[in-house]
């Protein structure tokens, strides 16, 4: 049971504008320290920390409080739970029952096993005069990491051959504690299997710390080839890779300063970002991106950055990105961050390209950054060609699965929007495929359960069919509404209502059968030739054989009687009869013949002019910020048509 005392000792420890400056950036005013509240959006600083009092109140939400209160609001803690971590935080062992006693002290061995490793490695990488020692300064020196870094990063050799063990055993730790540490391991078979060795060989080594700088693992690069490249502590008490991220420590103070955390992919990344500037850069440890990682994020900015190599392997990590999704929406992630993502030009590391490149043309990279859900999408329809009309239905399948982890959200209708443009569809096309789509393998809602660590995705083969919608297509020469075609090798289902909804406002499927009901009115009413022969002309068909069969009636006598006009296009143009019997529209039945025409033609170029505006609109979200001549073309042709859209809608308000 924790103590009054236990309380006491852990306030008058804990400094509450340190705590809070941790995720606020707080200004000092006299004795009192100001920042934007944490708890509600606002530009106008009305958070207010008494540096006399220790405690925090602010004026616009009304949230005030003790640092305990703060750790509670923040982290979702119960009271104790506060104490406690705000304890470890101070370094302060509480005062509980013997078991929790035996474990806490247990835990702070380790955490010292850990330290003295630490300095260990530290000492040999700047003492030591031996060949391994010479060389693993030659590499840090190469990767630009000479100087002041190994201090400040306590960066380290480990020489292996037992040397760690036998310092260790000198300091007075335990084999079982080194064990436990993972600094040390035994041989599972041969003659020396109870022999303790030092778990690390001839690497560099990287000292892992906890949010409170504590030393809890490490990382090792190999120093000549050999596998594997990079060797991580295994899972102990103190360390759980899927929950902490290298330099946290450091970088908890810069994310919350400048609003967002890098997420880059290894310790000599961080360490490069870090020394051009970028001091809110973190790094995973041998797993992807978790929902802990991003819960851990979270409590200091809404805004985490995934920073990609431009090298193949970087690529093939960026193209995993869409298995990010379901992390980034998972509950255990708690759902506050906003994922953005960025890729480097070429085959270059962050490290490489500071060093290359400068601090202002990384900041450029960053700046370039687009929402996790954006970039998988491009990613996806990058690999596909939408000018094909049979790649273009397997493409829309394929990227849809994208959204069934934020399905039923305003995010999810934002991208729908973003692909019905794209495509070049109405939004009912697209949600339709939305509600047929199944999740993808490896995410979250595929298993049933939690993220899994990424693998590698695979392109589905061209003969391939995903099962889930295609875009609507017409079915002539039935008449009926056009439905979502079934894939190859599965039962056939009834279409429900979304998809035929779907496949009924097509507009591909709509214009033609516009224009068909517009040439088969020229044929029956003959009160309406004298407007339709000099619209006619003007259309842009949506086919070759609506065209020249436009064409082929013009060329015939206008004041010929319907059935003598339709032998004498058939004998002409033989496929004449098909074509006009495709679709037969129920909605114009009764209508005016004049007023029927009038409404076909406004109807025709009104859905031939939002097609192109959105093709346009499209295109004008795919283009690179630098390509602004291009921009600015496009930019003024759908001014242009827009412009072009109005005067048509004007037009035809006027005629009725």
């Amino acid at each position: 049971m924790i103590t009054d005392d236990d309380i006491r000792r852990v306030r008058e420890a804990t400094d509450i504008v340190a705590l809070i400056a941790e995720r606020v950036v707080l200004r000092q005013k006299g004795r009192d320290f100001w920042g934007n509240c944490p708890f509600h959006n606002e530009k106008t600083p009305s958070f207010k920390v008494d540096t006399v009092m220790q405690r925090y109140k602010c004026f616009g939400c009304g949230e005030g409080g003790s640092a305990f209160d703060f750790v509670m609001k923040t982290e979702g803690l119960e009271f104790l739970d506060a104490v406690r971590s705000l304890a470890q935080r101070a370094n302060i062992e509480l005062e509980q029952g013997s078991g929790d006693r035996a474990s806490r002290g247990k835990k702070a061995r380790l955490l010292e096993v850990c330290e003295q490793t630490a300095q260990f490695y530290h000492q040999q990488l700047m003492r030591a005069r031996t060949p391994g020692a010479e060389q693993a300064r030659g590499y840090l020196s190469r990767r630009q990491m000479g100087g002041k870094l190994p201090a400040e990063w306590t960066l380290g050799y480990a020489p292996g051959h037992g040397e760690l063990v036998r310092q260790l055993t000198r300091l007075g730790f335990s084999r079982e504690e080194m064990l436990q540490a993972n600094v040390a391991y035994t041989p599972q078979e041969g003659s020396n299997r109870n022999m303790l060795r030092d778990r690390f060989f001839e690497r560099v080594i990287f000292p892992i710390r906890d949010l409170q700088g504590r030393v809890i693992a490490f990382g090792g690069r190999v120093l000549e080839k050999g596998e594997p490249k990079y060797l991580n502590s295994a899972d102990t008490q103190l360390f759980h890779k899927r929950d902490n991220l290298y330099a946290i420590d450091k970088a908890k103070a810069p994310i919350t300063a400048s609003g967002a955390a890098i997420v880059v992919e290894g310790y000599t990344d961080v360490i490069a970002m870090h020394a051009a500037g970028f001091a809110n850069s973190v790094a995973t440890l041998g797993t992807a991106l978790t929902p802990q990682h991003l819960k851990l994020l979270s409590r200091f900015t809404k805004k985490v950055l995934l920073l990609f190599d431009g090298d193949e392997a970087g690529q093939r990590a960026a193209d995993r990105a869409a298995e990010l999704i379901s992390v980034m929406v998972s509950p255990q992630s708690g759902g506050k961050a906003d994922v953005y993502v960025a890729l480097l030009p070429g085959a270059q590391d962050p490290a490489d390209f500071c060093a290359g490149s400068g601090p202002e043309a990384m900041r450029q990279v960053l700046a370039n950054a687009i929402p996790l859900l954006r970039f998988a999408l491009d990613r996806r329809l990058a690999k596909w060609d939408l000018l094909v009309p049979e790649q273009r239905n397997r493409a829309l399948a394929d990227v849809v699965q994208l959204l069934v982890p934020v399905k039923g959200t305003l995010l999810a209708v934002d991208y729908l929007n973003y692909l019905a443009d794209v495509f070049t569809v109405d939004y009912q096309t697209v949600l339709a495929a939305l509600n047929l789509a199944k999740p993808l393998p490896g995410s979250a809602l595929a298993d049933g359960g939690g993220v899994r660590a990424a693998q590698p995705a695979t392109a589905q083969p061209a003969s391939t069919q995903p099962p889930t919608a295609q875009l609507a297509t017409v079915q002539p020469p039935t008449g009926q509404p056009a439905t979502a075609q079934q894939p190859a090798g599965q039962h056939q289902q009834a279409a429900g209502p979304a998809a035929t909804a779907a496949a009924a406002n097509h507009p591909g499927s709509q214009v033609r059968s516009y224009e068909c009901e517009l040439l088969r009115l020229y044929i029956e009413e003959p009160t309406a030739r004298a407007y339709l022969r000099t619209e006619l002309p003007a259309l842009a068909w949506s086919e070759a054989d609506y065209q020249q069969l436009a064409e082929q009636i013009l060329a015939l006598n206008v004041d010929a009687a319907p059935a003598a006009l339709l032998s004498e296009l058939e004998s002409r143009m033989p496929a004449a009869a098909n074509l006009l019997t495709a679709t037969r529209l129920s909605e114009f039945a009764g209508v005016e013949p004049g007023r029927l025409a009038r409404q076909l033609v406004f109807a025709i170029r009104e859905k031939q002019l939002k097609a192109r505006i959105r093709q346009i609109n499209a295109r004008l979200r795919q283009l690179a910020v630098s390509d602004r001549e291009l921009y600015d073309r496009l930019f003024a042709e759908v001014a242009g048509l827009q412009q072009e859209l109005a005067d048509l809608r004007r037009d035809h308000k006027t005629d009725y």
